[in-house]
């Protein structure tokens, strides 16, 4: 994929928070920035027209009630998909072969044990 580099100003706030999370999730600042701009460039106009409409008028505690919605939607997205991946390599006849609970027990162990 060919990239290509673009600039951006933000407020002191902004820049340190991406700094501190680029930190904590040991990637570049570039990383968490084309990230987030990925996913903004996904949005539809009106999702956009939303996010330039609050930006003016949100408060700092509405700000917060819409990072968390958004965390919830982006959690619930990555837990189906890994849910799915581990549906693709469960081997259906031996899931079926567990018959009582000590069978799960002993599986769960032995699923765990390298983890």
């Amino acid at each position: 994929m060919t990239e290509k580099t673009i600039s951006a100003d933000l407020d002191i706030e902004t820049a340190e928070q991406i700094s501190a999370l680029s930190q904590m999730e040991n990637r570049s600042t570039s990383q968490i920035a084309s990230a987030a701009i990925k996913l903004g460039a996904m949005l539809p106009h009106n999702a956009w027209s939303a996010l330039l409409q609050l930006n003016g008028v949100a408060s700092e505690a509405q700000w917060q009630e819409i990072s968390q919605e958004i965390t919830r939607v982006l959690l619930h997205h990555q837990y189906n998909l890994a849910q799915q991946r581990i549906a693709q390599n469960i081997d259906q006849k031996w899931l079926n072969s567990l018959e009582t609970e000590d069978d799960i027990l002993y599986a769960s162990v032995e699923l765990t044990r390298d983890v």
